[in-house]
């Protein structure tokens, strides 16, 4: 059973176009857990599944700290390390799938990890800076 989050109005944080992003690196997790545990497949398939979240990781990354600098968020600089660990674990998972040295089930744990831990633990409590692309006065 995964731990990721089955998306609803309660992981909105009130920005239509991050929920979306949140949506779709959530369906993009759910198919890297699913390709990792089907054990007739190759790395490769997985590899192109990897770069493809790690393209669009990095986009949600970038509006969100846009969003989160233009709403002046207090904790900014924390959201970003964590952003910036995230990119660097993608990198290995990619580097480990072009070598064909990739664990399946530690992707499948890290990536059933990591949706909960985004949306949960970074994400909600910013929820109020999320919300609006500028800050109201």
């Amino acid at each position: 059973m995964s731990k990721i989050p089955h998306w609803s109005h309660a992981l909105s944080v009130r920005n239509a176009q991050l929920d979306e992003q949140h949506i779709i690196l959530t369906e993009l997790s759910k198919e890297l857990i699913s390709l990792a545990r089907d054990e007739s497949l190759t790395d490769t398939r997985i590899l192109e599944v990897l770069q493809e979240f790690a393209g669009y990781a990095k986009r949600h990354y970038e509006l969100e700290e846009g969003v989160l600098a233009a709403n002046q968020c207090p904790t900014l600089d924390e959201h970003t390390k964590t952003h910036r660990t995230a990119e660097e674990e993608l990198k290995r998972w990619i580097d480990a799938a072009k070598s064909c040295r990739l664990d399946r089930p530690a992707i499948a744990a890290y990536f059933e990890d990591w949706m909960q831990h985004h949306l949960a633990e970074t994400d909600m409590p910013a929820k109020e800076y999320l919300s609006h692309t500028v800050r109201r006065a």
